[in-house]
């Protein structure tokens, strides 16, 4: 990808969080005004600076006409009204030169009045401003920390929906881990930068402007002396910038490794330690947070160098101010006086720190274009498994599951089924066997468009399921797991959990009375509503796996898929739960999976798959007498 290309994409992704940010418009045109208000009320406490040397610590005043407080107060306010009463309102004035007038009288006025009385009224007035100063600040911070909140939220439930929809197929090809990084970690990043980083910039930014306008009205060549390193500083801040960003990018794809080995390994903790395995994988994830500490490292190393670089800056800046200003208030033809100078080092210096942030904030946004690239990749993200323009709704089966030259692979060149013809009668009980790795459970997962087929077409009725609303079409299905898959959440809520219609009490105990777990859920303190273990651990298997069975009925589907949901059981738990299945089958079309030929005699038709094929297809009778590998497979598990 070249650069042009690049950037636009960057700029796509921008476009993608403000398009979120701008749902939130009222704050960021109150917290804009707020920001602006801010800016005001800081170049105002820095003008008052002047009088206040130029006047009230003057020593050679004239004869005083305004003898108190109360008096200069007024003379003052009549001043402003006088001025207003000429000029129009103060929404008419554009820029400080109109102000001059007044200022002349202002100057008259504090020129005769007592200094200990104008002391009192200067102070009083900082301290009004500086109180609307910070009453606009955290106005303008509370805004924008509503703003933030909202984004991130709407951000991370986008990014969370679009990996809730993916298909199997993207879950194959990432890792979670990486997945919780760009939700957690990423979207932080992106947040603190392009949002709260970015409008702290702006405040910072007219703010900035308000001192230069200052600073420029006080004395124009003296500001144009003060910048002269700024074009260095801006060099430098860029060389950073671009280091920065590389070591981001190396630290964000070393955090996900990271994490992706922290879930890997704990999700597998039990094996772990059956095979003490222990130490092996501390020394790994050692070597991954080894090589996370360096780069960080590094990167913290040149961000470290932004500081100094600007304390350097503002030094320079200071001693260009301080020795060219001082030799303007020094020079007895020269009109720059003490005030003037006062106001002028504050503007300048109360300059230095806002455009410190500014400068910073380069290269913070450089280290957040990586996470910005990482989150807009899953934000652009559509799952391969869509309903079509043309998807038709179905609520019913009435026929047939049918597959037609259904090929598919998850490598292209390995294909996992090849040219598979099958039918599948309603009402009938079809079994898959054969070796592991044989298509089994691809066959399943194909039917209800957890993956799409790759060649050919798989008919529900005569419909391709690909021309079904997916959400009419998993409501057919109701699916049981090898592996009992069970949330933390009541007993109530796992059974519901298996249909969106709603259900009654009435209906989850129906469904648990036929899958035979009403019997043990009934010895429970809470009945239903026990809250379950991490994973369901404070079950025994064959009651997660009677869970499971009941809340892939509750919704009353009119297929059934058992994929090996008796393999892990001890003889008796899958008594159990084969009993469980025979009750949960009846009337209903059923497609089993099974290692153990024992569980499936009975089925209607059997298929037995090798290597994505169809070798052999019939009853358990017809197969012993046809089929030379389910003979095999027969004999091998009857010791026969």
């Amino acid at each position: 990808m070249d650069k042009k290309e690049h950037s636009g994409k960057r700029s796509g992704n921008l476009i993608l969080l403000y398009r979120m940010m701008f749902r939130y418009w009222p704050y960021i045109l109150a917290g804009l005004v707020s920001m602006a208000l801010y800016a005001l009320f800081s170049g105002v406490s820095i003008t008052a600076l002047i009088p206040l040397f130029d006047f009230v610590f003057n020593p050679n005043k004239p004869e005083l006409i305004y003898h108190n407080a109360p008096q200069v107060f007024s003379a003052i306010k009549a001043a402003v009204a006088e001025f207003f009463a000429t000029e129009g309102s103060v929404w008419q004035i554009s820029s400080l030169k109109e102000l001059a007038p007044l200022w002349e009288d202002l100057k008259e006025v504090m020129m005769y009045s007592d200094s200990l009385s104008l002391l009192y009224l200067l102070c009083l007035f900082i301290v009004i401003v500086i109180v609307l100063k910070n009453l606009a600040y955290f106005a303008n911070r509370s805004f924008f920390v509503l703003l933030r909140g909202r984004t991130i939220r709407d951000m991370r439930g986008h990014m969370f929906h679009r990996y809730l929809n993916q298909s199997l197929e993207f879950y194959g090809k990432n890792q979670v881990g990486d997945a919780i990084v760009r939700m957690v970690n990423d979207v932080e990043i992106v947040s603190n930068q392009f949002i709260f980083a970015t409008f702290n910039s702006i405040r910072d930014l007219s703010t900035v402007i308000v001192y230069m306008y200052i600073a420029i009205y006080l004395n124009p060549k003296l500001f144009a002396y003060s910048i002269l390193v700024v074009p260095l500083l801006t060099f430098t801040i860029g060389f950073l910038g671009k280091k920065i960003k590389k070591y981001s990018r190396r630290i964000q794809n070393q955090i996900s490794a990271m994490f992706s080995a922290v879930e890997e390994v704990l999700n597998s903790i039990k094996i772990v330690k059956a095979f003490r395995r222990e130490d092996e994988e501390y020394k790994a994830f050692r070597k991954i947070n080894n090589r996370h500490q360096k780069l960080w490292q590094k990167a913290q190393i040149y961000s470290a160098m932004n500081v100094p670089l600007s304390e350097l800056n503002s030094a320079i800046t200071g001693v260009v101010v301080v020795i060219i200003g001082g030799g303007m208030i020094l020079d007895p033809g020269g009109n720059f006086s003490l005030g003037d100078f006062t106001a002028f080092l504050f503007a300048v210096f109360s300059m230095l720190h806002p455009m410190k942030s500014i400068t910073q904030l380069y290269t913070e946004i450089k280290k957040a274009t990586v996470s910005l690239d990482r989150i807009a990749l899953v934000l652009n993200q559509e799952s391969n498994i869509q309903d079509d323009a043309n998807a038709v709704s179905k609520t019913d089966f009435t026929d047939s599951i049918e597959f037609r030259d259904v090929s598919f692979w998850y490598k292209p060149g390995k294909p996992v089924i090849h040219k598979l013809n099958l039918k599948i009668p309603k009402g009938k009980k079809i079994a898959f066997v054969g070796a592991s790795g044989g298509g089994k459970t691809t066959v399943t997962n194909l039917i209800n468009r957890l993956y799409d087929v790759k060649e050919g077409s798989i008919l529900l009725d005569g419909i391709d399921v690909r021309q079904i609303k997916l959400d009419d079409l998993r409501n057919l299905f109701g699916v049981v797991t090898q592996d009992s898959v069970l949330f933390t959440k009541t007993v109530l809520e796992n059974i519901a959990y298996g249909s969106k219609k709603e259900l009654s009490a009435a209906d989850i105990r129906s469904a648990a009375k036929i899958a035979h777990a009403d019997e043990f859920i009934e010895t429970f303190p809470d009945k239903y509503e026990q809250m379950l273990d991490i994973k369901g651990l404070n079950l025994s298997g064959g009651q997660r796996q009677r869970l499971c069975i009941a809340r892939a009925i509750v919704g009353n589907p009119p297929i059934l898929i058992f994929d090996e949901a008796t393999s892990a059981l001890d003889t008796e738990s899958e008594r159990m739960v084969q009993d469980a299945i025979d009750e949960a089958t009846r009337n209903r079309t059923v497609i089993l999976i099974a290692h153990r030929l024992s569980t499936i005699l009975t089925a209607d038709t059997i298929v037995v798959l090798e290597g994505g094929q169809i070798t052999g297809i019939g009853n358990h009778e017809e197969l012993l007498a046809t089929s030379e590998r389910y003979q095999t497979l027969y004999n091998l598990q009857f010791n026969q």
